[in-house]
């Protein structure tokens, strides 16, 4: 929207302002059963189901059926259909998968060693990986080198050793054998009946090698050729969609989606005319640096965290840095081919159905994911991210070990949307290793909260199983009870909290799509984006991942918001003015810290500088080219265009990149949102003349702060729980109006700078808490109904209020619901005109609390203060309903759950307190008030 929010939209989201969920086809279940479900899923609240195949219930007659049925009733519920691209990722179908011409290829060689006197015929290696040649392949070249310092090769390990690094079947080379830079020759030519003529004679130790294109095991559609995107695309509309589901779909379908892409070569990924693009791309023909491109494990998922070390490196002497200069040539090449052959055709064929293609692009291999992202989202695709393989873990803390890498993870992700014009940018969430049955709704609530921080907007629970009648008890999961959390309503005990969760999501959702999204600064990065979802059979893995992209704590700190931009996405951000992309993100600074640019990078940089884009090079300015294409001249243009930019007035040097906040104050660069206290997170949108900022805690405690926001006018808050908009007490300050505020522990408050209204007077500003007096709970009771195989059970303990039901003799295995009752004793002074509030304490599930029977407020999280209003009296009973996870049942019936310490806290743990003010605050309240 580039309109100011819609307080009625805001109030009452639309469709498409809603959450979606996954929703996994497991196994053909009746249509009836599909069609219950899908009206459970919209009751929660979600308005869009992503169906995702398995091989059990797809590509058949009886799956179009379904599809025919889900369309129709979900046009009747006002929900759309997305669904996956067949029934697994990567993308694979009967006619693109091994054993056809459009499956997955790769580039593997051997070699020959050769010293003193070798014979004239010498046979050609075959694939060292595999030397009795079992593997069919096609002699693609066949060059030779003199070798200067030989040291031990790669080896082939089976891919059952965990200790392989990176994983995969071949380990890297402690240290690359050394070539010399002029001996290198193609001898492809010289090649007769599986020979190559040797010429003699040839001084010192030479290496003959064979390149070989052939099939990857993996046997997945390959995504560097159009035809196989095509031949993909063709299985998926006549065995997937069918003819008779495509008017529905047209009417009813939102998008076809591709989940992350984890594509696996033992060696480099490979296709047919490969060379020739390679040399149309960059302006040499790659040949005889053939040797030189293999660094195994960079094209299997999941990347390592820094590239791996080459079989092969040239001498420095002759040739500095040449083979990571020519690999680096290959990644680009690899990501232009992923996009124009992959990315964008799918999107051009999604549009023939009246739908988009939706992606998590590129990250977890060897390609560009922020330009990636950039491209496919210009050309009408959706760009998605995703809470597993960020990082993002249950509970959510800083202390985590990827808590800051999935932060930056997700800043890439948005960054590369942001610079594409994209404003919705969706994101798997709720899957973890080792948490099943163990998620809770508050658990979303703050995984999500951190999100909208990075930029993400609309969610995508992960998500809803279907399920067969003879299902075994709790559920029929997706990924057994590896990965979290195969959700139904049959069994989840907090499956009817879902509503109030969805609403508040939807309006979060309408906020942050409202307007542009503007970001203060960019840093500069040149690589890959790898993952930190590594725990599958390691629950400490995990932590191996990178600890973080970049030190940008002292940035937040002061208030900037911050993306990441790659080299080409700094050449087309460069316009007339100071920003970089005038249209999107509107980045005032740029961050350099890095010492090899490409020279196009480096001479953007310096027109970015000289239009008054604030600068910071962060330690040893860059010299050299990162490339090869551009030959000798590359690093001469580099230097000249740093030295232009350090010439500057709006360029400055730091150390590191922790003085960077201290550099941009220096050239005067102030944040939209300036921060005085706290560690927030936030995320600025401008819709006209007005603002819409998200404040996040980053912490696990309330944090007060000032906040100064560009521009003045009124503030008011936008409350996402009821959907109200409510005056702020806020004041202006020169150009800038500033407000004071409290952001709940890993929270989020959103507010609304509208600088077309003057700002308001103390009239609007709520009156302060005067008077405030605690009351008691007494009479305790508890009822659980117990979740268990057999049926449920009932457990009532009369004297048993809030505590962990696993300290509790009763209640150690059981999760379900448990309905605890108490009265209220009044204190003796009187309380006329005074409002009560309760206080929750600690909370382990989410809760309904109701006042004489009626319902008063839902929440999911611990801390919780909800209004009861002004009708309690003396005797009054409360009943707070909490719901639980399903863990501590299902490890009691004998369910292995893979996780170390299977059993979590369950139920309400307070303490528990009601407060009377007077006057009453009107600040908003913490938990949803139905």
């Amino acid at each position: 929207m580039t309109a100011p929010l819609d307080s009625d939209r805001f109030a009452e989201p639309r469709a498409d302002d809603r959450p979606g969920v996954r929703w996994w086809w497991q196994s053909a279940v009746p249509v009836d059963d599909l069609l219950g479900q899908l009206r459970v899923i919209a009751d929660a609240g979600f308005r869009e189901v992503e169906i995702a195949f398995s091989r059990e219930f797809w590509g058949d007659e009886v799956q179009r059926t379904a599809l025919t049925a889900v369309l129709r009733e979900s046009e009747r519920l006002g929900v759309g259909v997305a669904m996956t691209l067949g029934a697994a990722w990567p993308i694979q179908t009967p006619n693109t998968t091994t054993g056809t011409p459009f499956s997955s290829r790769e580039l593997q060689y051997g070699s020959t060693q050769l010293c003193g006197e070798a014979p004239s015929l010498v046979p050609l290696p075959a694939a060292f990986d595999d030397p009795e040649a079992k593997r069919t392949a096609t002699l693609v070249r066949v060059t030779a080198a003199r070798v200067l310092e030989r040291n031990n090769p790669p080896s082939v390990v089976g891919v059952e050793d965990e200790k392989s690094s990176p994983r995969g079947p071949i380990r890297p080379p402690a240290s690359s054998t050394i070539l010399d830079a002029t001996s290198l020759i193609d001898l492809t030519s010289e090649v007769v009946d599986s020979t190559i003529r040797w010429q003699q004679p040839r001084d010192g130790d030479w290496v003959l090698f064979a390149f070989w294109m052939r099939e990857c095991e993996q046997g997945v559609t390959n995504f560097l050729d159009q035809d196989a995107t095509a031949a993909a695309t063709a299985y998926i509309d006549e065995h997937q969609l069918g003819a008779e589901n495509m008017e529905l779909l047209r009417r009813v379908g939102t998008d076809f989606f591709e989940d992350s892409l984890e594509l696996n070569a033992d060696s480099l990924f490979w296709t047919s005319d490969l060379l020739e693009r390679f040399a149309e791309r960059h302006g040499y023909d790659p040949t005889p640096y053939l040797p030189l491109l293999f660094a195994h494990g960079m094209s299997h998922f999941w990347l390592p965290n820094e590239e791996t070390v080459a079989d092969f490196e040239l001498d420095d002497d002759n040739g500095p840095g040449i083979g990571r200069r020519v690999r680096r040539d290959y990644y680009r090449l690899l990501t232009d081919l992923y996009i124009s052959r992959r990315l964008l055709p799918l999107q051009e064929w999604s549009t023939t159905h009246g739908l988009q293609h939706k992606a998590q692009a590129a990250y977890g291999q060897n390609l560009e994911a922020i330009r990636s992202n950039r491209e496919f989202v210009r050309a009408g695709g959706r760009a998605e991210g995703e809470s597993l393989n960020s990082g993002d873990r249950f509970p959510i803390t800083r202390a985590d070990p990827t808590w800051k890498f999935a932060l930056d993870w997700q800043r890439c992700v948005v960054g590369g949307a942001h610079q594409g014009g994209a404003v919705r940018i969706s994101t798997e969430l709720g899957a973890q290793f080792r948490a099943a049955y163990a998620v809770t709704l508050g658990d979303l609530q703050r995984m999500l909260a951190k999100e909208w921080a990075a930029g993400i907007t609309k969610p995508f629970l992960h998500g809803v199983a279907s399920q067969a009648r003879d299902a075994e008890w709790p559920a029929q999961t997706r990924f057994q009870q590896i990965v979290s959390d195969s959700w139904n309503s049959i069994h989840f005990p907090e499956w009817p909290n879902w509503r109030p969760l969805t609403d508040y999501w939807a309006r979060g959702t309408v906020v942050l799509e409202t307007g542009v999204p503007r970001t203060d600064v960019a840093i500069y990065r040149d690589g890959f984006l790898t993952i930190a979802a590594r725990g599958v059979r390691d629950p400490t893995a995990d932590a191996t991942a990178p600890a973080r992209l970049a030190d940008t704590e002292a940035l937040e700190l002061a208030g900037f918001s911050v993306q990441f931009v790659d080299p080409l996405g700094v050449i087309e951000g460069v316009g007339e003015g100071p920003v970089l992309f005038a249209e999107g993100p509107s980045y005032r600074g740029l961050v350099i810290d890095e010492r090899m640019l490409p020279p196009e990078a480096a001479e953007a940089i310096a027109d970015a500088a000289e239009r008054g884009v604030r600068l910071v090079v962060v330690g040893e300015p860059p010299t050299t080219d990162s490339g090869f294409a551009n030959g000798p001249d590359g690093d001469e243009r580099v230097r000249a265009a740093i030295a232009r930019t350090l010439s500057m007035p709006t360029t400055v040097r730091a150390r590191t990149m922790a003085d960077a906040s201290a550099a941009f104050t220096r050239l005067g660069l102030v944040p939209r949102a300036s921060i005085d206290g706290g560690a927030v997170l936030t995320q600025w949108r401008e819709a006209g003349g007005s603002r819409y900022l998200l404040v996040y805690n980053t912490l696990s405690e309330p944090t007060e702060t000032r906040l100064s926001l560009e521009g003045v006018g009124r503030v008011r808050e936008l409350d996402l729980w009821s959907g109200r908009i409510i005056p702020v007490p806020h004041a202006a300050q020169g150009d800038r109006t500033t407000i004071a505020a409290r952001i709940p522990a890993l929270g989020v408050r959103v507010f609304e700078l509208d600088t077309g209204m003057e700002p308001s007077r103390t009239a609007d500003v709520p009156q302060a808490v005067t008077h405030e007096v605690s009351a008691t709970l007494e009479w305790w009771r508890l009822e659980v109904i117990s979740e268990e195989p057999g049926g449920s059970r009932t457990i009532v303990l009369d004297g048993v209020g809030p505590g962990d039901w696993r300290t509790i003799d009763a209640l150690k295995g059981v999760s379900g619901i448990g309905r605890y009752a108490a009265r209220v004793v009044l204190p003796d002074e009187p309380l006329v005109g005074t409002q009560a509030r309760i206080h929750l304490g600690a909370l382990a599930g989410s809760a309904v609390i109701r006042v004489g029977g009626h319902a008063v407020g839902v929440t999911y999280l611990d801390d919780t203060v909800i209004g009861l209003g002004g009708s309690v009296v003396n005797g009054t009973e409360i009943e707070i309903e909490v719901r639980t996870s399903l863990r501590n049942a299902v490890v009691e019936n004998g369910i292995d759950i893979f996780d170390e310490e299977p059993l979590r806290a369950h139920g309400l743990l307070g303490p528990v307190r009601i407060v009377f003010e007077h006057p009453p605050s009107s600040a908003p309240q913490e938990g949803h008030a139905p």
